[in-house]
């Protein structure tokens, strides 16, 4: 903390009284980066639904990235008002295209749920050589006979091949619009 005063020339009392300790400061920066990187979001003005819901998971799982080790300390705080502006826009395409508030609601946490997870994923996996829940089912197939497993084996050496997944999205985004076109029929 002595040192975030020093760069900022202020008292470290001050900097203790008005931020706490290393681990809410660490928060403060991450929300910050966290609305600087939500703010570059474009959502398509009068956009399909689809386009608007792929355009914020995306760019939930790009603010992780963008985070990186601080996504860990990413809280969104009252004071982190900017970031709600896209949240909004989400809701009113949603209640634009026909559904409830309270189905936009649920989609919105589902979508968000979904895009901050992609992004964890990928910071973690940009952290490590391959995930461990991977390497442990290799580990496990190897104990067992060649013939057994045959579909695990095959999803398991697919993920070794592409560990990043970067169709995870994108798949999971187009098995929920299906169900949420057949709820809107």
């Amino acid at each position: 903390m002595q040192a975030v005063a020093d760069v900022l020339g202020v008292d470290p009392k001050a900097l203790n009284y008005h931020v706490g300790d290393r681990e809410a400061l660490r928060e403060l920066v991450a929300v910050d980066a966290f609305v600087v990187e939500l703010g570059r979001m474009e959502i398509p003005a009068g956009g399909d639904w689809r386009d608007v819901l792929r355009c914020y998971a995306a760019a939930l799982r790009d603010a992780h990235v963008s985070l990186g080790v601080l996504a860990t300390y990413f809280r969104l705080p009252a004071s982190g008002l900017a970031a709600l502006e896209p949240v909004e826009q989400v809701l009113q395409a949603l209640v634009d295209a026909g559904f409830s508030v309270d189905d936009a609601g649920r989609i919105l946490r589902l979508v968000s749920e979904l895009g901050h997870a992609a992004g964890r994923e990928a910071v973690f996996s940009s952290q490590s050589r391959g995930h461990p829940y991977v390497s442990e089912v290799a580990t496990a197939l190897n104990t067992a006979a060649a013939e057994e497993f045959s579909l695990l084996r095959q999803v398991v050496a697919a993920r070794d091949a592409d560990p990043h997944d970067r169709q995870y999205l994108d798949f999971s985004l187009n098995a929920i619009f299906a169900g949420l076109e057949a709820r809107l029929r």
